[in-house]
């Protein structure tokens, strides 16, 4: 049952990350070939988990002059760390979905090599006490097929004996019909869909993350003084869906509204240590 469970929760996170809210059933079904397809591809790797979702909190340390903030923590939770028994190297594991062509050599690689998240992640290990040898980025390519639905009865094409032209159809497709379809393509081009690759982490590259996030946390400080941030209209929609505070920023909601907001009791709930057996 344990385990049925993780992988329901597994199928409706993959479901929620394919732009559906995890309830559709076709949203559900893209969920469980990707899975599936995942498993297949990746089940005989060796790889020895060392941990899953660690948190780290370490000093965020200015790259130029080797001081630390006084202000700012540097914190964030490491997917997995792991160790591969062939050569003993230990990596960190970023989960990854994208729309984006992610063969070799392609812009989504090329942009990891300024993604300042891979050198905190790095920095981070590094505060747990494991000096990585890379970021293995695990990235599933969300696939692009669609259900086949009914066409509109108004638009269909039926010949003189009653059967359906080519592009006509009478009937939706199943869920369990579109599942297989979509296992169909990845299995036909796996590479496509499920790609995994190593990012190393340069000094030079290291030095220029870090300065990235000391200048993030210079910015932060200046919001935090003058009482306000910046607005991002680029941010308002991502991931298919409306940021929830969209509507404080347009003026027609308030964030004492108790019914559609919070406040927590700590401002990174997701870097708190679970003591729960």
């Amino acid at each position: 049952p344990a385990a049925a469970g993780r992988l329901a929760s597994a199928t409706h996170a993959i479901a929620d990350a394919a732009e559906g809210d995890g309830t559709d059933p076709y949203d559900v079904a893209k969920a469980e070939a990707l899975i599936t397809a995942y498993d297949v591809r990746w089940a005989d790797e060796p790889l020895e988990v060392i941990a899953v979702e660690a948190p780290f909190i370490t000093d965020l340390v200015n790259p130029e002059t080797g001081a630390a903030s006084r202000t700012w923590k540097l914190g964030g939770v490491i997917d997995v760390i792991v160790r591969d028994p062939r050569d003993s190297r230990i990596y960190n594991v970023e989960h990854k979905t994208t729309s984006e062509d992610v063969s070799p050599g392609t812009d989504y690689w090329k942009r990891l090599k300024l993604d300042a998240q891979v050198s905190i992640y790095y920095a981070g290990s590094a505060a747990l006490g494991h000096n990585v040898d890379g970021c293995l980025y695990d990235v599933i390519r969300k696939p692009g097929q669609r259900p086949l639905m009914a066409t509109p009865p108004e638009k269909r094409r039926l010949k003189k004996d009653g059967t359906p032209y080519a592009d006509t159809r009478l009937e939706d497709e199943t869920p369990e019909a579109y599942r297989d379809r979509i296992m169909e393509a990845i299995g036909a081009d796996p590479g496509r869909y499920l790609v995994r690759d190593t990012v190393v982490r340069l000094e030079a590259e290291m030095h220029d993350g870090l300065l990235d996030a000391w200048q993030e946390a210079k910015k932060l400080r200046e919001n935090q003084r003058l009482g306000r941030a910046p607005r991002n209209v680029d941010a308002c929609v991502r991931y298919g869906r409306t940021c929830p505070f969209f509507a404080v920023c347009c003026g027609e909601a308030s964030l004492d509204a108790t019914r559609l907001y919070r406040i927590t009791a700590h401002p990174n709930e997701e870097l708190e240590v679970s003591h729960d057996a």
